[in-house]
């Protein structure tokens, strides 16, 4: 009898000791791979989040999802996507008591876009369509099944010297109000660079959805005397290409200034700005009554980021 205790205790004692041998050698491996996965663009993370998962895969496809998911062919899939290959940093976190899936979802927004980020896609609420999709079928992490009218998700480009970066941000809450934020972030070299933003059905489909977007590539060059707008000639084609595409539609251009000098300069050189935008567009045969332009000087600072200048592109009503 005894003999069989010992054995007992010696058996369950035995199983105690590799289970906190298993536990140790869990922690260090993970201590390990924390320590050995890459930050991209130095952004922070939520002060006091949970980080449940961070993930470092380098050298791998991601699909970035442009759209909304929707039923085709009896799957749930996006509409519009794109498949780009590059080294892929996931984190998933979540956020402490009390905070909102949008307060999470602004936070590092803020942070790309002051990194002069470009949006892609954006989509917020019931019009990102059935949460359960971006959690199983996007980025397939179980936390981020929550409520419809509370989600928020973007897709941006970030491009620094020779390196482009793709992040898609979500922020999502669930049922029990815990609040989850998931950040992709891809990166890959420059001369790898899929043509998202310069392409016509991508700028449509953000016209349709949005109503606007920034004109990628745009940029001011020269001196105080004689500015210059200098925007890549593919970004150019590819507007023309829509409104061709398009006829009925009618766009606005808008310029933007931030540079110094009294209200009125600044309008008059966002005005200058939208109006060469335009005449390049003239010269691709588009009817500059269909592109009314408009300066706004520095009246609308939202989404400025480090920009110095902009011009955005807005759907009005067809005449």
């Amino acid at each position: 009898m005894r003999l069989r205790r010992y054995r007992a205790v010696t058996f369950l004692l035995n199983r105690a000791l590799s289970g906190v041998a298993l536990c140790l050698a869990a922690t260090s491996a993970l201590a390990q791979s924390t320590t050995q996965v890459p930050e991209f663009l130095g952004l922070e993370d939520f002060p006091e989040a949970r980080i449940m998962m961070r993930e470092y895969r380098p050298d791998e496809t991601y699909v970035l999802a442009l759209s909304t998911y929707k039923k085709l062919g009896g799957t749930w899939s996006a509409e519009r996507e794109q498949r780009v290959r590059g080294n892929v940093l996931r984190r998933t976190l979540e956020l402490p008591s009390g905070y909102s899936a949008r307060e999470g979802f602004a936070f590092y927004e803020k942070q790309l876009t002051a990194g002069r980020a470009r949006e892609l896609f954006a989509c917020e609420e019931r019009e990102c369509g059935g949460s359960i999709n971006w959690a199983n079928n996007h980025f397939n992490v179980i936390q981020l099944y929550g409520l419809d009218q509370f989600q928020y998700y973007s897709v941006f480009e970030i491009v620094r010297d020779d390196t482009v970066y793709y992040a898609s941000l979500y922020s999502v809450r669930r049922g029990n109000r815990r609040v989850y934020v998931q950040l992709d972030l891809v990166q890959m070299p420059e001369v790898e660079r899929p043509s998202l933003t310069v392409n016509p059905t991508v700028l449509g489909e953000r016209l349709r959805e949005a109503g606007y977007f920034v004109l990628p590539g745009f940029d001011v060059v020269g001196s105080a005397q004689d500015w210059q707008v200098s925007v890549a000639e593919s970004t150019i084609e590819a507007l023309a290409a829509l409104l061709r595409q398009e006829p009925n539609w009618v766009v606005a251009l808008v310029g933007h200034d931030y540079g110094a000098g009294s209200l009125e300069s600044q309008q008059a050189q966002s005005m200058e700005y939208a109006e060469q935008v335009r005449e390049k567009l003239k010269a691709r045969g588009i009817d500059e009554q269909r592109m009314p332009v408009f300066g706004l000087g520095s009246l609308s600072p939202a989404g400025k980021g480090e920009r110095s200048a902009r011009v955005e592109v807005v759907r009005l009503p067809e005449r």
